[in-house]
């Protein structure tokens, strides 16, 4: 094996120094330079992302929060509206409510008299078809004949 031959071991010391000293030079001048920039790229890339995405998070979270906001301030608004509208809903129907019974009052009212005249004359035809009949009965039974106006003076004595 030439490795093992003392000899040549001085020259292959060289040789070796030589290629490593090349290899060196280029890996330290070429490929890691570039290579060194490819992972800071990507490092401030990363950074970058991750900045940015922080700043979006949190662009998210006050957007979430106005959001919110709004939503809390549409919610007491429908409330009130709705608390206004069933409030005028109420006064509206309790106004129809109030002329619809005044208007019943009225008719129940007007009722009654139409109800105690009608009364008052059935009472009147009652009363004077009872004087009829009476007279009709007297008179048949009795020889003597009878007025209406003993009738009525004997009645009014009865009431």
């Amino acid at each position: 094996m030439p490795q093992l031959d003392f000899t040549t071991f001085i020259p292959q010391l060289f040789w070796l120094f030589l290629c490593l000293s090349f290899l060196y030079i280029v890996l330290s001048k070429i490929a890691l330079p570039r290579i060194s920039d490819v992972i800071e790229e990507r490092n401030d890339t990363i950074t970058d992302d991750l900045d940015e995405a922080k700043a979006l998070s949190l662009e998210a979270e006050k957007v979430v929060d106005e959001l919110k906001s709004k939503l809390e301030d549409a919610r007491s608004l429908s409330q009130k509206k709705l608390v206004d509208e069933r409030q005028k809903t109420s006064d509206i129907v309790s106004s129809e409510r109030k002329k619809f019974e005044e208007n019943i009052s009225k008719e129940i009212l007007l009722a009654e008299g139409g109800i105690n005249k009608g009364k008052n004359e059935a009472l009147k035809e009652a009363s004077n078809l009872a004087l009829d009949i009476a007279e009709e009965i007297i008179n048949n039974l009795y020889v003597k004949n009878v007025d209406k106006k003993d009738l009525n003076k004997f009645s009014k004595n009865l009431n």
